[in-house]
């Protein structure tokens, strides 16, 4: 791939992500919970208020960024994470593989917070994931990447039916 055509696959990519962020805001009101978890066993992201879930999402993790080193590491080479929740990732290494991408087939470069959201979205399109979310480090200054593999209510009893996803 040229770096003309990766230039417009990946704002392709970036604007496909950012329909699908304003998506889960609009139809499941991300954003507005006072809290989330994730749970790496259960490969789920939870949104809850006041210690109820409201909204489950299936995710896998894309990567992470440290602000300590400036540097990228994707999740298929991170073993702090578990294969569960990362094998589908092997499919955006093995896309830059095949296209000669190497942002997508390094384990780890230098990179900086645009750098993250471009690779995460970028695997969002390959993946035609449901949406995408950033969660702070707790260990150190830095964020985790990871992308919805599904999105749902918690609740089946709320009677708001998603529209299609753009």
């Amino acid at each position: 791939m040229t770096e003309e055509e990766y230039e417009k696959f990946a704002d392709e990519s970036c604007g496909y992500l950012r329909a699908k962020i304003e998506w889960t805001k609009r139809e499941y009101l991300l954003g507005e919970y006072e809290r989330y978890d994730w749970d790496q066993d259960r490969g789920e992201l939870i949104f809850s208020d006041g210690g109820v879930p409201k909204v489950i999402a299936k995710i896998q993790f894309v990567g992470s960024y440290s602000e300590k080193s400036g540097t990228w590491l994707w999740s298929w080479d991170n073993s702090s994470v578990l294969d569960h929740i990362k094998q589908d990732i092997l499919e955006v290494k093995e896309y830059g593989e095949k296209h000669d991408i190497t942002k997508l087939s390094d384990p780890y470069w230098k990179a900086d917070e645009i750098d993250a959201w471009e690779m995460t979205a970028i695997a969002a399109n390959i993946l035609q994931a449901k949406g995408a979310y950033r969660s702070p480090d707790s260990d150190k200054p830095g964020f985790t990447f990871m992308i919805f593999t599904n999105i749902k209510w918690a609740n089946k009893a709320v009677d708001t039916t998603p529209t299609a996803a753009p």
